[in-house]
């Protein structure tokens, strides 16, 4: 690990971008890119390179970059992208541009509101679930609506020795069925059950290790379906709420507050985040997200 972090600093340093770190636990800033600019594989490596270090990258001032040069961008970092089943809620022609915010269209939702109001990592439901989230913003609330963003490796190495003993081994069953019902509540009955047949339970390691930089970290899934198996049901949802108050702790947090232009890039393998409550009658929110998938299911 310590030879692609020094890689990715050093041929920041030698390409004239800045780097500024956001919180002592999670996050970097990297100046001087412009995402809409031809392939470079060798920014392409130094952005992949602080993400997976830093769990949480920040490029601003992306303003100009069009929704065919967001999902060009994201496509240099290989894998597949996620289809969203809701496409009446994605960029039209786009199917991988699913619409985050309360934005609506010839009298109808065309975006998502509700999505991301509780902590989770994405597309925990899936047996290879999310890699990376991008998230595009186009339009903010001048004041709330942030994002928060906590680190799982920071939050696992400080545990105590019991604790980790104890948890190292565990599970966590994940509910698409239940998680679905309570994000898109227009939904109907039968597309709970569709999306619930087409993704049925899945189980991943509540520690899993980071297949890059190899170090392990909590991999709690979400508030909202989720259970770790092998325990009765009370002790089972106490477990849950502590570790994941511990792993919520603001010396694990960074809180972003959204500009237009900016693009946020996080690692989902040992991270949670969360969107917080803005004044949705007075303003607007609109983030175009794209979820690359991993190609490999998650190991302890």
């Amino acid at each position: 690990m310590g030879s692609s972090m020094a890689f990715w600093r050093a041929a920041a340093a030698r390409r004239g971008l800045t780097v500024r770190e956001l919180e002592p636990a999670i996050g970097v800033e990297i100046g001087g890119v412009d995402l809409a600019a031809p392939e470079d594989a060798e920014i392409t490596a130094i952005l992949r390179g602080a993400c997976v270090e830093r769990t949480l990258l920040l490029i601003r001032d992306q303003q100009h970059l069009s929704v065919d040069g967001y999902v060009a961008f994201t496509r240099r970092f290989g894998g597949e992208l996620d289809i969203h089943s809701r496409q009446d809620l994605c960029v039209p022609g786009h199917p991988e541009v699913f619409v985050v915010g309360n934005v609506v269209e010839n009298g109808k939702a065309a975006g998502a509101a509700k999505v991301g109001l509780n902590w989770h990592t994405d597309h925990y439901h899936l047996e290879r679930p999310a890699l990376f989230t991008f998230l595009h913003a186009l339009e903010v609330p001048p004041v709330a609506g942030e994002t928060r963003y906590a680190n799982g490796i920071a939050a696992w190495e400080a545990l105590d020795e019991p604790t980790r003993a104890r948890i190292s081994g565990m599970s966590v069953r994940h509910s698409r069925r239940t998680l679905f019902r309570i994000l898109f509540p227009d939904s109907t009955e039968a597309q709970v059950e569709a999306e619930g047949a087409r993704y049925p339970d899945v189980v991943h390691p509540l520690v899993r290790t980071h297949p890059e930089s190899g170090r392990r970290g909590l991999y709690m899934g979400g508030e909202w379906g989720s259970i770790i198996e092998g325990l009765p049901e009370g002790e089972a949802k106490s477990l849950f709420e502590t570790l994941l108050a511990h792993m919520t702790q603001p010396g694990f947090v960074h809180e972003h507050h959204w500009r237009p232009g900016d693009v946020l890039m996080s690692d989902n393998r040992c991270s949670l985040h969360r969107a917080t409550e803005w004044d949705e009658g007075q303003h607007s929110r609109r983030l175009h997200r794209i979820i690359l998938l991993d190609g490999a299911r998650p190991i302890a």
